[in-house]
Formats: C-alpha cells, structure tokens, sequence
C-alpha cells in the first residue's frame, strides 16, 4: 500500500495532541509517516496511530503499513 501523496487523518493516537491532524503525506519511513498540513511538515510515528485515508476511506493501523515501502511492494508482489 503506497501511501505518499494520500490525504491522511489521524484518527486516534498515543498523542492526543496529535488526534484529528490531516494532511498530504509527503514521506513513509520504516516507522514514520511525514505530512504537510497547514502549511506545516510534520513527523508521526506509526506504532500507536490509527489513520484514514481519503483516498480510500479506509481505516489503516500500523501492521498494514509497518515497515518501509520497498519491504510492504516486494511483498506484495510474491
């Protein structure tokens, strides 16, 4: 599942600070997703989020995105 370019929100998280936050991802890591929002680059880690995306609508924990990108496509490609 490729996420860059997807619009996310967070829906719950280990930060409360961090709930409700949207925006444009910009970058996966291993653990991180990076996101534009409001103008602001921000880091959250994936381990303790849960997320939605509005291209699909789909709620999306961390096991089904854990891991870098290149891991989760090769996979998925066997």
């Amino acid at each position: 599942m490729n996420v860059i370019g997807e619009r996310l929100t967070i829906l719950r998280s280990s930060d409360p600070s961090k709930e409700g936050r949207s925006g444009t991802v910009l970058m996966d890591t291993a653990k991180m997703l990076v996101f534009n929002s409001e103008g602001r680059t921000l880091r959250v880690e994936k381990r303790g989020n849960v997320f939605q995306f509005s291209g699909t609508g789909r709620l999306v924990l961390e096991s089904d995105i854990s891991g870098r990108l290149e891991d989760r496509w090769g996979a998925s490609s066997r």
